[in-house]
């Protein structure tokens, strides 16, 4: 057998070791469908934010004026920002000790991967939470809101008062984290799947060059 074999040699050496394959594969997909079941269920908080520039009145109806353009302008600007300011190690450390909880390296790092923040368009911002209960990814959700709230309310006081940031919602929305029980069973299945395949070839491989 040549160390590049053609189609039919491939095919026919894992023919030799297709029950090897087929138990292999089939206990990952077992393992798969346990997992679904003894994998915790984890909760989510999503709510957004529309940011916005309020314009001065001038008692003129147009449908377009240099004041708005510039409004708009600035709250596209400031999208950008407050998403910034939603990823930082201030706001996180300021929502931590909102919580009473302890502020190091560890925990900074730890709830920096419960959060996830998107921008949705233009002037929306979603901001994400996890938890392992419901009402700790609401909580860490709250915590993070109203530190920002407070933080850009206090900066903008020496900035454009103007801009502001509003809640799409008062309360986030809290779900499950969704799970697939096929989709387990599949990424088991094929994860032990490729692993057989790939020991086959390594035992023959060596047992050519031997």
């Amino acid at each position: 057998m040549y160390p590049t074999m053609e189609l039919r040699d491939i095919l026919k050496t894992l023919s030799k070791y297709k029950n090897t394959i087929v138990i292999t594969t089939i206990m990952g997909a077992l393992v798969g469908l346990i997992s679904y079941y003894l994998l915790p269920t984890k909760y989510t908080a999503v709510g957004s934010f529309y940011i916005k520039r309020a314009t001065e009145s001038t008692g003129i109806k147009t449908y377009f004026t240099y004041e708005g353009y510039y409004a708009q302008q600035g709250a596209l600007s400031y999208t950008n920002t407050v998403v910034a300011l939603l990823e930082s190690l201030d706001i996180r450390n300021k929502a931590l000790q909102k919580l009473n909880l302890a502020v190091n390296e560890e925990s900074l790092r730890k709830y920096g991967k419960l959060i996830n923040v998107r921008k949705m368009g233009p002037q929306l911002i979603t901001l994400t939470t996890e938890g392992n209960i419901d009402t700790e990814a609401k909580t860490l959700w709250n915590a993070l809101s109203d530190t920002l709230l407070e933080t850009t309310a206090e900066v903008n006081k020496d900035g454009d008062p103007k801009l502001s940031i509003s809640k799409v919602a008062e309360e986030p929305v809290v779900k499950t984290t969704y799970k697939a029980l096929w989709l387990n069973t599949l990424i088991g299945a094929g994860t032990m799947f490729s692993l057989s395949i790939f020991w086959v070839s390594f035992r023959e491989y060596f047992k050519t060059e031997n």
